[in-house]
């Protein structure tokens, strides 16, 4: 959670004894995306850590070149590491028959200003 946040704030660590200064050195750049971890970041207080870390670790599987080639923000099922029934309670996701929606993911323009 701690990372999450440093993250997305573009937070520095205010000396040696910061909760974020062990952190901040290390490179976290990868082939992952979040299109909204602004969005999800403000909604947080809504939702247990539980859901934020299923949502973050589903996120992190999906393919950035897909998404780029065709806009798809989706995870298929069939990419999910782990049964279904242990994240379909999930408020931060919703689960049709062949994806795994990630419900900060489909926001538009309009709706993040508000």
């Amino acid at each position: 959670m701690l990372i999450f946040k440093m993250m997305t704030k573009g937070l520095i660590p205010h000396n040696k004894y910061d909760k974020i200064y062990r952190y901040y050195t290390q490179d976290f750049t990868g082939q992952s995306y979040l299109l909204h971890p602004d969005v999800l970041l403000y909604n947080l207080y809504k939702y247990e850590y539980r859901e934020l870390a299923q949502y973050l670790a589903l996120a992190s599987i999906r393919s950035y070149a897909d998404y780029l080639a065709t806009g798809d923000t989706t995870l298929p099922l069939r990419h999910a590491p782990m049964a279904v029934e242990l994240f379909e309670n999930n408020r931060l996701l919703s689960i049709d028959d062949t994806s795994i929606h990630f419900l900060y993911e489909e926001v538009t323009e309009t709706t993040t200003r508000h």
